[in-house]
């Protein structure tokens, strides 16, 4: 994906209309070291960012939705509280507008996924002979639960163990040799096994014979490479460092209260929370490839040229 390179101009435009949004007062600098912290602390990201996604959404949203609707939605995301604490942020618009403007901004945002999350990044920086015959991984893929409220009338199928409650689950798996995010699929019921969400999603995407590393709590399909599939210790150790990139995916998801937080907007039908819930987790998913790709954030290297994870399917039992 070609993003439109957010110029200075386009940058102090959006800071523009945060200060005006928020009401910063002329009594404190605006201009001062603090300042991309204030963006991410109110709307979770950069300013660079927030402008990469508004150049991307711009030509998509209705006629009259404007740069301050787009920082309604990121932070109705971020912050996610009473309406009346969202309105109260940014300048006391009306309920019905705040909520109108902010959840067509997080649908838009998130109608972004199949430009930026893709398969085929796997392959960055991957050395030309790990290609042949798939016999290392390109990925790690690991599944997360999400709390929501329970759900009436109730279904086991909620149930997540994680925290004794009501929950989804999303399956995303991220790149061993780029800081990419190349998979994700969901909400799935907090009940549904992690295999099963594998073989009907990430292993659909990828050939038969290629391995993916994954954490000890799952391995019903022969390309899931478990903790202990190595061919010594060496190898087993680099394959905790990828684990280790996977989880901090969801650690940075969830600086995002809306995923951090049991989600309260369940609907009269199952279709329309899973679906609410489906626009908030792939907009955040967007946010934080962009965050990669031009805000400055990078996962630690878990794959340097010196030490390749060799692990093939016969090694997964």
């Amino acid at each position: 994906m070609v993003l439109f390179s957010p110029t200075k101009k386009d940058i102090k435009s959006i800071e523009d209309t945060a200060r005006a949004v928020l009401g910063f007062p002329t009594s404190r600098k605006w201009e001062s070291k603090d300042k991309q912290a204030r963006f991410k602390s109110l709307f979770g990201a950069n300013s660079t960012v927030i402008t990469a996604i508004w150049n991307e959404i711009q030509n998509h949203i209705d006629e009259d939705v404007f740069r301050k609707h787009l920082l309604y939605g990121l932070l109705f995301m971020k912050v996610y509280s009473t309406e009346e604490v969202h309105c109260a942020i940014v300048g006391w618009p009306s309920v019905k507008t705040f909520r109108e403007k902010a959840w067509h901004i997080v649908e838009c945002i998130a109608e972004l996924k199949p430009k930026l999350i893709l398969i085929e990044n796997r392959f960055i920086n991957a050395p030309p002979e790990t290609r042949v015959g798939f016999k290392r991984s390109f990925l790690t893929d690991d599944a997360c639960d999400f709390g929501i409220n329970e759900p009436y009338p109730w279904d086991r199928k909620w149930y997540a163990v994680k925290f004794n409650g009501p929950g989804v689950k999303y399956n995303v798996a991220i790149a061993i040799h780029s800081d990419n995010i190349c998979y994700a699929s969901g909400p799935h019921f907090s009940g549904e096994s992690e295999t099963t969400i594998f073989k009907e999603n990430l292993g659909t995407a990828i050939p038969e014979d290629e391995p993916v590393e994954i954490d000890g709590c799952t391995g019903g399909d022969q390309r899931q490479m478990k903790p202990q599939a190595g061919d010594n210790r060496k190898v087993r150790k680099q394959k905790s460092i990828f684990r280790g990139r996977q989880e901090t995916i969801f650690s940075r998801m969830k600086q995002f209260n809306v995923l951090n937080s049991h989600f309260r907007h369940n609907e009269t039908s199952e279709e329309h929370t899973l679906y609410k819930h489906q626009v908030c987790f792939d907009a955040i998913l967007v946010i934080t490839q962009l965050k990669f790709m031009i805000g400055g954030d990078q996962l630690f290297d878990g794959a340097s040229s010196k030490q390749q994870c060799v692990t093939t399917a016969e090694e997964t039992y």
